[in-house]
């Protein structure tokens, strides 16, 4: 367990950074569109830095994994074989490979600026600030034994910030959002439009919930609803291709994904809940 924290540490120190990170370049954008008289609104800025989050966050999100897997491996050693460390140089660390990420990401993609807000100095103060708290979070994380349960929360989270984005384009953008799935939404009668945004809203609302409280509580049934309800989704996706003759389509593959994931979170919890009573 001391050998694998590691790895889950940098995963959650990077999505602790890019939670950080997201909402400088998103209010930044907001700050420019209100600038140009363009109307921003309380709930289209919500939505910009929820999306912001979701959909620039996964790329960032890789890209501050790789930073922070170089820099934190450097500080280690630095560390090890000097009287250097402690939570400061792993902070320092995760400021320079913020720093750095953000650079090459310019030099290398044609001096292009994915990030508003690395458009300024003040920008890109705020983005190593996040860096330098991912690294001292990070610390923190590696600094006391971790047990199973660490493990668990992290995928657990990771699960999470997956489903956040199906949350977001049901609620934000249904049309999208049903064009996903071969809906046309806008031919539908108002009753089915009625139906469909209810019942799937609720369906990814529901598990993005049960997976937070799953996190927090560490109570396995959590988990294992979300589990039951996208294993039923791709038994009967199948179901309606072979028996109902309904045109075949290839989503069941990451309904059982999505189910196998909390599924084995669940049966974790229960494995080791149950060794420790005996």
């Amino acid at each position: 367990m001391n050998i694998a924290k590691y790895p889950f540490a940098i995963l959650s120190a990077a999505l602790f950074t890019v939670m950080l990170i997201t909402p400088i370049g998103s209010l930044s954008n907001l700050i420019w569109l209100s600038s140009v008289d363009m109307p921003v609104g309380l709930i289209s800025s919500l939505e910009v830095v929820l999306f912001d989050f979701q959909r620039l966050g996964i790329g960032l999100y890789a890209v501050v994994i790789i930073g922070f897997g170089v820099a934190f491996s450097v500080a280690g050693l630095i560390s090890r074989y000097s009287r250097l460390g402690g939570k400061y140089l792993f902070a320092v660390a995760g400021a320079v490979a913020i720093g750095m990420s953000l650079f090459l990401m310019v030099e290398l993609l044609f001096q292009t600026q994915l990030l508003g807000g690395n458009r300024s100095i003040i920008g890109k103060m705020l983005h190593c600030v996040a860096g330098f708290l991912g690294g001292y979070f990070f610390y923190s994380l590696i600094s006391a034994e971790r047990s199973y349960t660490f493990i668990v929360r992290s995928l657990g989270i990771l699960y999470a910030y997956l489903l956040l984005g199906l949350v977001l384009e049901w609620v934000f953008t249904p049309i999208n959002a049903s064009a996903d799935f071969g809906f046309v939404l806008n031919d539908l009668s108002s009753a089915a439009q009625n139906a469909l945004l209810r019942d799937f809203t609720s369906f990814f609302v529901a598990t993005f919930i049960f997976t937070i409280l799953g996190v927090i509580t560490l109570n396995h049934t959590w988990f294992l609803s979300v589990g039951v309800l996208y294993f039923g989704a791709g038994i009967f996706n199948l179901i309606a291709i072979y028996v109902h003759g309904t045109e075949f389509n290839q989503i069941f593959i990451s309904e059982f994904i999505l189910g196998a994931w909390p599924s084995a979170l669940a049966l974790t919890i229960i494995l080791k809940n149950k060794k420790n009573r005996l």
